[in-house]
C-alpha cells in the first residue's frame, strides 16, 4: 500500500475519532474512544511493517529454504538459534509490533466492552445518554 494514502487514512480515523469524542452522548464517546484505538494500532502496525518485506515466519534449513538462515543452538556460548550469517541482509518485519497490536486490540475489546455495559447503567438509571442532560438531572 502506498504510503502517504495509508497516512491520510490514519489521520483521518484520527479526526473522525477525535470529532466523536467531542459529541456529547456517551455513546458516540465510546465509538470515538475505538476509532482512536484503531487509528492508534494502524500506526503501530504501519511504523513497523516498512521495515522489511517477508514474513518473521523462519523455515528451518533442512526443507530446501535457501535463506542461508541455519538454526544451531550453543548456550556454552551464547548462541540462540536463528543464527544469520554476516554479509546477508535482514529482510524480516518485526514480529514484536503484531503481537503488541494484537494484544492492543484485545484491550481494547475489553475496554470498549466495558464502557457499553456502563453507558447501558446509565441510560437505565437517568433515561438518556446525553451528558448534558445528565448533569441537569443530577442537580
Amino acid at each position: 500500500m502506498n504510503h502517504t494514502l495509508l497516512s491520510v487514512s490514519i489521520a483521518l480515523l484520527f479526526a473522525i475519532g477525535t470529532f466523536m469524542i467531542l459529541r456529547k452522548d456517551m455513546i458516540k464517546v465510546v465509538i470515538g474512544l475505538t476509532i482512536l484505538s484503531h487509528a492508534t494500532n494502524l500506526l503501530i502496525v504501519s511504523a513497523g511493517a516498512f521495515l522489511g518485506w517477508r514474513t518473521p515466519i523462519i523455515i528451518n534449513e533442512g526443507t530446501g529454504n535457501s535463506s542461508g538462515i541455519i538454526f544451531t543452538d550453543d548456550l556454552a556460548n551464547g548462541i540462540l538459534a536463528p543464527i544469520i550469517p554476516e554479509g546477508t541482509e535482514v529482510v524480516f518485519v518485526d514480529p514484536l509490533v503484531q503481537a503488541l497490536t494484537l494484544t492492543a486490540i484485545v484491550i481494547s475489546l475489553a475496554t470498549t466492552a466495558f464502557l457499553l455495559i456502563l453507558c447501558y447503567r446509565v441510560y437505565q438509571e437517568h433515561g438518556t445518554t446525553d451528558v448534558s442532560e445528565i448533569r441537569r438531572l443530577k442537580g
